[in-house]
C-alpha cells in the first residue's frame, strides 16, 4: 500500500473546515456518508425540512466553494499523488483498484470525496462496459472505455480465452495504434476497469458471460475442470479439483459433482466412478458396444493388439474385460489370421 502524504480522512476535514456554513458541512458530511451511512437528498431534506432541489443547491454551492484553488491547495500532495497513481498506471483505474492500493476501506469515503472535490481529475460512473473509477484526465478516460469496447469486439470474434501476456500483447498492438506507450501495469488496470471481461481462477481472459470465465453452476466447473487436468478423474478428485481451483468459498461436495456428470451428455463415464469428456473421443455404453463400434469403423480385420489399443483410446477398461467380450462368437468372428471381424 502506498504511503500517503495525508490521509483521506484528515484531507476531507480539511475541506470540510473550508465551508462557510454549518448547514453546507452538515449535507456534505451526510451527501457522502463520512460519518456513516450516505444519505438521499430526500432524508436530508425532511431533517432540515427543505426540498430535494434545496439540498441539491446547497451541495453544488459547496463544491463551488471547494473548486478554489486556495482550498484545494490544502490537499494537494494528495491529489498529485493519486494522480501519479493514475498515470502510472496507463491514466486510469477502477475506484475498487485504486483504493485499495492506497488507503483501507475505513477511509474510502473520505477519500472518494477529497477526490471528487477536485477538478484536475476525472471520475467515470459505473455503466454496462465498466466499474466506476478515475482518471488522470478526460481524454484518457474517453481513449479507456474506447479500448475497452474494441477488446470486447475482439474477443467476441475469437471466441477464446487468453492469458495476461496475450491480452496485454492484444492492448499494445491497439495503443500503438493511438501512439500510447503501454506498460503491464496499464494493462492490468485497464482489465480491472472493465466489467465485460474478466478472469477466471486459471488466469485466463475472457467475456464474463463465457462459461469458461464466468460457470454458472457446477456442472461447468466440472468441465473446465477435466478439460484443465487433461486426463480422466474420479468423481471425487473432480470435486477436489474445483475446490483447489478457487471458484467460490464453498466446498465442492462429491455427490453433488458426481449427478452433473452423470446428467451431462458431455462426460462418459470411463471407469468406476471415472470420468473423461466426450471430446477426447471416449464413448458410453458396454465393452461389447465399444468392440462393435470399433470394429465396424474399422472395416477389415483387427489383431487383438489393435482393438486393446483402439477400445482403451476409448474407455478405461482392463485388457482381460476387452479379451472376455471379443469372445462372444455371436458378434465378433476369429479370422484365419488371428484376427478379428464382426460376424
Amino acid at each position: 500500500m502506498t504511503s500517503l502524504p495525508l490521509s483521506p480522512h484528515t484531507a476531507s476535514q480539511l475541506l470540510l473546515h473550508k465551508l462557510p456554513s454549518k448547514r453546507m458541512r452538515a449535507v456534505i458530511t451526510q451527501r457522502f456518508g463520512l460519518k456513516g451511512k450516505k444519505k438521499t437528498l430526500e432524508l436530508i431534506g425532511k431533517e432540515y425540512k427543505i426540498t430535494r432541489e434545496r439540498v441539491r443547491q446547497i451541495e453544488q454551492e459547496a463544491f463551488a466553494h471547494l473548486y478554489k484553488d486556495e482550498v484545494l491547495a490544502h490537499v494537494e500532495p494528495l491529489a498529485v499523488l493519486v494522480e501519479n497513481m493514475l498515470l502510472a498506471h496507463g491514466g486510469v483505474m477502477a475506484q475498487h483498484h485504486l483504493f485499495s492500493s492506497l488507503t483501507d476501506p475505513a477511509e474510502y469515503t473520505h477519500l472518494f470525496f477529497v477526490l471528487r472535490a477536485n477538478l484536475r481529475l476525472y471520475y467515470l460512473e459505473e455503466t454496462k462496459m465498466h466499474y466506476q473509477g478515475w482518471a488522470s484526465d478526460r481524454e484518457k478516460a474517453h481513449h479507456a472505455v474506447d479500448t475497452l469496447h474494441q477488446m470486447v469486439r475482439i474477443l467476441s470474434e475469437k471466441q477464446t480465452p487468453h492469458d495476461f501476456k496475450e491480452m496485454h500483447t492484444l492492448l499494445c498492438s491497439l495503443q500503438k495504434e493511438a501512439e500510447i506507450s503501454w506498460t503491464p501495469e496499464a494493462s492490468e488496470a485497464l482489465l480491472a476497469f472493465s466489467k465485460r471481461i474478466r478472469t477466471n481462477p486459471y488466469g485466463e481472459y475472457g467475456l464474463a458471460e463465457w462459461p469458461s470465465i464466468s460457470p454458472s453452476g457446477m456442472r461447468e466447473k466440472a468441465f473446465i475442470a477435466l478439460a484443465k487436468t487433461d486426463q480422466p478423474l474420479h468423481f471425487r478428485e473432480v470435486a477436489t479439483a474445483i475446490d483447489r481451483a478457487g471458484w467460490s468459498k464453498r466446498p465442492a461436495h462429491p455427490q453433488t459433482v458426481h449427478n452433473e456428470l452423470i446428467k451431462d451428455s458431455r462426460f462418459v463415464l470411463v471407469g468406476r466412478g471415472t470420468y473423461g469428456l466426450r471430446e477426447w473421443g471416449y464413448e458410453p455404453g458396454h465393452v461389447r458396444d465399444i468392440l462393435l463400434t470399433v470394429l465396424r469403423q474399422a472395416a477389415h480385420p483387427l489383431s487383438r493388439e489393435e482393438i486393446v489399443e483402439l477400445v482403451l483410446a476409448r474407455r478405461m477398461v482392463k485388457v482381460p474385460t476387452i479379451l472376455l467380450n471379443l469372445q462372444d462368437k455371436t458378434l465378433f468372428q476369429k479370422t484365419p489370421e488371428e484376427k478379428y471381424t464382426l460376424a
